[in-house]
């Protein structure tokens, strides 16, 4: 009798380990390349000139050192002609290894259509101390 409540008890005890560990997988997912809190915007600076913003909420920071990718490219008759796209901003007073904030990254297109922006940027969330890569691809009519 002893052995079959012993081994109640480790099924339950096992039972629910793999809950805990499901709900873990699950929270981890919510984290995925697809799912990110960077915000988005594209504003007119003069007649084919644009600026493309990048923000992240309080307690987030863009990595310094990170391999930050970013493509910018025309469709429908949009042509980029230049674009500067390297990640630049002042170091945060509290985390040196982190942007506080980034600079706008300029742009020049020609003609009018379809923006698109395919990025991998690399951002830390430093309330929950983990550093996560989101996959940015998102179109603006030009």
């Amino acid at each position: 009798m002893k052995q079959i409540r012993t081994f109640a008890l480790l099924s339950l005890l096992v039972s629910l380990g793999l809950v805990g560990c499901y709900d873990s997988a699950s929270e981890l997912k919510a984290d995925s390349l697809e799912s990110h809190p960077i915000e988005i915007s594209v504003k007119q600076k003069a007649a084919g000139k644009y600026e493309l913003e990048l923000f992240l909420p309080k307690d987030f920071g863009f990595q310094m050192e990170a391999p930050h990718r970013l493509l910018l490219s025309g469709a429908d008759g949009l042509k980029v002609l230049n674009a500067d796209l390297k990640l630049k901003g002042p170091v945060h007073p509290k985390k040196p290894e982190y942007f506080e904030y980034l600079k706008p990254l300029t742009f020049q297109v020609e003609g009018k259509g379809k923006l698109q922006l395919d990025a991998k940027l690399f951002y830390c969330n430093f309330v929950k101390n983990i550093c996560i890569p989101a996959k940015v691809n998102k179109s603006f009519s030009i």
